[in-house]
């Protein structure tokens, strides 16, 4: 279970760097791309569309497992917290399994998407070059898999805490 614990927040870590970076170089293209426009009047090409195809899915779908690692996930305990500590034991890890289920489901569904988009060749046409937008796509059914894990997992994990006590 530590060797899985250890494996799992290295990958959560790895994720979230990552769309902490591509937050930060998302920020540096627009702000490059705002003052290219408004000091010599030439906007950078394609600034939109790879803020849009490629910047926003890494930071919105690789900080999911590192969100959910981290324990900030929206959870509203009104009801759960009245009931007795095993019982709330249990619903957890029902919880977590259905979501897991759901997010599996998903994942395979955005999977075969991008896999039918990649291969069509995705891409979108700017004023200069084609943008292949496709690679990005399989960020969601991977995002998506590792937090059905990570939710699994945390879920088990405080399951075998509280039963160690």
């Amino acid at each position: 279970m530590k060797a899985l614990d250890r494996i799992l927040s290295g990958i959560s870590t790895v994720t979230g760097v990552i769309a902490g970076i591509c937050l930060m170089l998302m920020l540096a293209l627009i702000m490059a791309d705002v003052s290219a426009k408004y000091l010599f009047h030439m906007p950078i090409t394609g600034t939109l569309e790879i803020v849009s195809y490629y910047f926003m899915p890494i930071a919105v779908y690789l900080a999911l497992p590192y969100v959910e690692r981290s324990g900030e996930h929206i959870s509203v305990p009104l009801v759960t917290d009245l009931l007795p500590v095993r019982v709330r034991d249990i619903l957890s890890i029902l919880v977590a399994l259905f979501s897991a289920a759901y997010l599996l489901v998903v994942a395979w569904a955005c999977g075969e998407k991008a896999a039918a988009l990649m291969r069509t060749g995705e891409e979108v046409g700017l004023i200069y070059f084609d943008l292949i937008i496709w690679p990005p796509r399989w960020l969601v059914p991977i995002a998506f898999v590792l937090m059905a894990i990570q939710i699994v997992h945390g879920a088990f994990k405080k399951d075998s805490e509280a039963q160690a006590q």
